[in-house]
């Protein structure tokens, strides 16, 4: 049982609601909403991209969560050619503070790097972008894309090369019972190193305007719901001299429902079975498949532009309330 906040250590907090047995509290001083009595397994995160039930982290109905992006790294996996990344608000503003501050040749390592979007957003812009996953599965698929990535997990993943200019951590954060295991560790092991990471927005569109609180947003998928005093707080604390939170605004698409979750409710969302071996290229796909999978990426594509222009007011509405983007950021040195 946790009786102390995870960000701040205070003692003072009261309790907000339980859930399926979990208890959740929020802290008086910082506002943090943390899980007293977490059951925190990350091999829960192995099998969820690909398998459904079980000891998923996900409630049944909202496997899309993790299977969307999964389907779409098969497709890029098979495609002839695939649109540039698109990155979420915060993962743009990482990119940006990155170009301007990592020095060349520097290494950035993602942690939890999922099916590798910052990963070809780092590659886009030339700079050493290496992912860390637990799910062996998934490394071998960024692989065989043309990627950096191995298996592991933060902070005692393998590292031999010099210390990296910064660690990424994109919506990850949220999934910890003990952050400071996490953080402190790699504070300690990298000194140096800055650590950039992204959490759910407690000001986020649907949140905030609509009381809309999915439920992969609670355990045992998300320990936590950061605030933005919280993050600064638990920064410093772990030793980070310059803490800076970024709130961005919404875009049109997280105003509207996204590709992913139509498909999955429909029934569209399938993946198909995962070719054998590490080795890269393309040889084991025929033209055909190719050809299909280039045709969907692209038609992703098109409808998240389309959702973006035609939700652009919502989005300018939302902000005027006070909403933001789905994801804040932290960035601390």
């Amino acid at each position: 049982m946790i009786e102390r906040c995870p960000a701040c250590d205070a003692a003072n907090h009261t309790m907000e609601e339980t859930w399926r047995g979990y208890q959740l509290a929020v802290c008086a001083e910082c506002g943090l909403t943390f899980t007293l009595n977490p059951d925190y397994r990350p091999e829960r995160y192995v099998t969820a991209y690909y398998e459904a039930g079980g000891d998923s982290p996900v409630p049944d109905g909202y496997g899309f969560v993790y299977s969307a992006p999964a389907k779409r790294l098969e497709l890029e996996t098979r495609a002839f050619f695939t649109p540039p990344p698109r990155l979420t608000p915060a993962q743009r503003l990482a990119l940006h503070w990155l170009e301007h501050h990592a020095p060349k040749d520097s290494t950035v390592i993602d942690c939890g790097c999922g099916t590798g979007l910052f990963l070809r957003g780092l590659k886009k812009k030339e700079i050493n972008g290496v992912g860390v996953e637990l799910s062996t599965t998934l490394v071998d698929s960024l692989v065989r894309d043309g990627l950096r990535a191995f298996p592991g997990k933060a902070p005692d993943f393998p590292w031999e090369g010099n210390p990296p200019f910064a660690m990424v951590f994109f919506d990850v954060l949220e999934h910890f019972h003990d952050p400071s295991m996490i953080i402190g560790t790699l504070k300690r092991r990298f000194p140096e190193t800055c650590i950039i990471a992204s959490v759910p927005s407690p000001t986020r569109a649907g949140l905030l305007i609509r009381g809309e609180r999915g439920q992969s947003d609670l355990p045992p998928n998300h320990f936590m719901r950061w605030t933005p005093n919280a993050l600064k707080i638990f920064f410093l604390r772990e030793g980070y001299t310059r803490v800076t939170v970024r709130v961005p605004p919404p875009v049109g698409s997280e105003l509207l429902p996204g590709l992913g979750y139509i498909l999955a409710r429909t029934g569209r969302l399938k993946l198909s079975p995962r070719p054998s071996g590490d080795s890269p290229g393309h040889a084991h796909y025929s033209p055909l498949q190719r050809v299909s999978a280039t045709a969907q990426i692209w038609l992703q594509k098109a409808y998240q532009s389309t959702m973006d222009l035609v939700g652009a007011p919502l989005a300018r509405g939302a902000r005027k309330k006070g909403a933001s983007a789905s994801s804040m950021l932290v960035i601390a040195e």
